[in-house]
C-alpha cells in the first residue's frame, strides 16, 4: 500500500475526500478496496472481512458508471464480479464486462442522488461509511456540480475515496477539495515478481510479460492470460488427437499417460484452468453441432484442427455424461486426488464416449 496512505492510517487523520490518482493498471482500485477495509475492519473480526471478501459489506458504497436507464442494482451485482476478477481492470474491459460497446458509460445523476440519501443516514456497523467513487472522469456535468456540493458538505464520518486516471476531466473546483494521493506505474521487477509468485510462471515468461506491460499491471495479466489460453489450446489439441488415435492404435496409450504425468506437476491452479477449457469446449462443440450461428468464432485453430470434424462426435448422447466426468474430475482435484489418476481415467472414459 502506498506509504501516504500508510501514514494516514498510522495517524488516524483521514480527510473526507480522497483521490487514488494514477495511470492505468497502477493499482489504485484496489487498494482503495484495501484502503476501506483498514478503516472498516479496525479489529479484524471475521465477519467484516469476510463482507470484504464478497464485497457486500453495508457501510460500502459505490459509484461507477454504466448506462442511461440502467438499474444500478444489476450493475451492482456485475460490478462486484469485476473487482473479484479483474481488480487492476480498465473502462475498457468494464464495458466489455457489461457488453456496453455502443452506449455511452457514465455515472448519472440517479446514482449521485442515491448516494445523498444514503450518507445523511447512519452507518450500519462500523463508525464510517466509506464511498469509492471509480472513474470519476466518466461523471456527467450535473452528477460533478451534485458531487461538488457534497464534498463540500460531508457528514461526520463519511469518507468518499475518488480512483481515476486523467485528473485533466474532472472540475477544478472538485479537486480543490480531495486530497490527491498520486500513484506512479509499477516497476519491472514488482511485476516480475507478482507473475512469478502469483502465477508460478518460470522467469523467462515473467521478464518477458514484464518488460512488455510498461509498467502496467493489467496489461501485464492480460498478456499472461493470452499465453495461457493458447497453451491450453495447444495441450487441448494434443490430447483429443491422441484420444482418436487410440482407437486405432493401442500403443497411442502411453502417451496419454506421459501426458498425464505432466498434468501432475502443474500448479493446481492451471490443472484447474485446463479442467474448465475442457469444459468449456465441449459445450462450444455441442452448441456448434445444432446451432453454429451462437458461436460465431472457431474456438480452436491451433496446428489446423478440424473444429467441423470433432464438434460431429459432440451430440445429446454425450455431451451430459463428458460434462459429469469433467466436473467430476475438478472436484477430485480439488480434494486432492492423484491428478495423474484422475486425468488418465478422465481420458478413457471420454474416449469411449465419442
Amino acid at each position: 500500500m502506498n506509504s501516504e496512505i500508510m501514514n494516514l492510517l498510522k495517524k488516524n487523520k483521514i480527510p473526507h475526500a480522497l483521490f487514488f490518482l494514477g495511470p492505468e493498471g497502477c493499482g489504485n482500485l484496489i487498494t482503495a478496496l484495501n484502503f476501506a477495509k483498514k478503516i472498516l475492519c479496525k479489529k479484524n473480526n471475521n465477519s467484516c472481512l469476510l463482507k470484504f471478501k464478497t464485497i457486500q459489506h453495508p457501510d460500502l458504497h459505490f459509484l461507477f458508471p454504466f448506462p442511461k436507464g440502467g438499474i444500478y442494482n444489476n450493475y451492482l451485482i456485475k460490478w462486484r464480479f469485476f473487482l473479484k476478477k479483474k481488480p487492476y481492470g480498465d473502462l475498457s474491459d468494464w464495458i466489455k464486462l457489461i457488453k456496453s460497446y455502443y452506449k455511452q458509460c457514465l455515472i448519472h445523476k440517479e446514482q449521485i442522488n442515491n448516494i445523498i440519501n444514503i450518507i445523511n443516514y447512519k452507518s450500519y456497523e462500523s463508525e464510517y461509511k466509506i464511498i469509492i467513487l471509480w472513474m470519476p472522469e466518466q461523471l456527467t456535468l450535473y452528477s460533478s456540480n451534485k458531487l461538488l456540493k457534497i464534498l463540500e458538505f460531508t457528514p461526520k464520518k463519511t469518507i468518499f475515496i475518488l480512483v481515476g486516471v486523467n485528473d485533466d476531466l474532472i472540475l477544478p473546483t472538485i479537486k480543490s477539495r480531495v486530497n490527491i494521493i498520486r500513484f506512479n506505474k509499477y516497476s519491472f521487477n514488482y511485476i516480475k515478481i507478482y507473475l512469478e509468485k502469483k502465477f508460478s510462471i518460470d522467469r523467462y515468461q515473467s521478464k518477458l510479460i514484464a518488460s512488455k506491460s510498461e509498467g502496467n499491471l493489467n496489461k501485464a495479466l492480460k498478456k499472461l492470460n493470452n499465453i495461457q489460453e493458447k497453451y491450453l489450446e495447444i495441450n487441448f489439441v494434443t490430447w483429443i488427437r491422441h484420444l482418436f488415435l487410440l482407437k486405432k492404435n493401442f500403443f497411442i496409450l502411453n502417451k496419454i499417460i506421459d501426458f498425464s504425468n505432466q498434468i501432475n506437476f502443474w500448479s493446481k491452479e492451471k490443472q484447474k484452468k485446463f479442467f474448465l477449457f475442457l469444459l468449456e469446449i465441449f459445450r462450444k462443440a455441442f452448441i456448434y453441432n445444432y446451432n453454429n450461428i451462437l458461436i460465431k468464432e472457431i474456438p480452436i485453430t491451433y496446428n489446423k484442427f478440424n473444429w467441423y470434424n470433432f464438434c460431429i462426435y459432440i451430440n445429446t448422447k454425450n455431451i451430459e455424461k463428458i460434462s459429469m466426468e469433467i466436473n467430476k474430475a475438478i472436484y477430485d482435484i480439488e480434494n486432492n486426488a492423484i491428478v495423474k489418476i484422475v486425468f488418465l481415467a478422465l481420458s478413457l472414459k471420454i474416449n469411449k464416449l465419442i
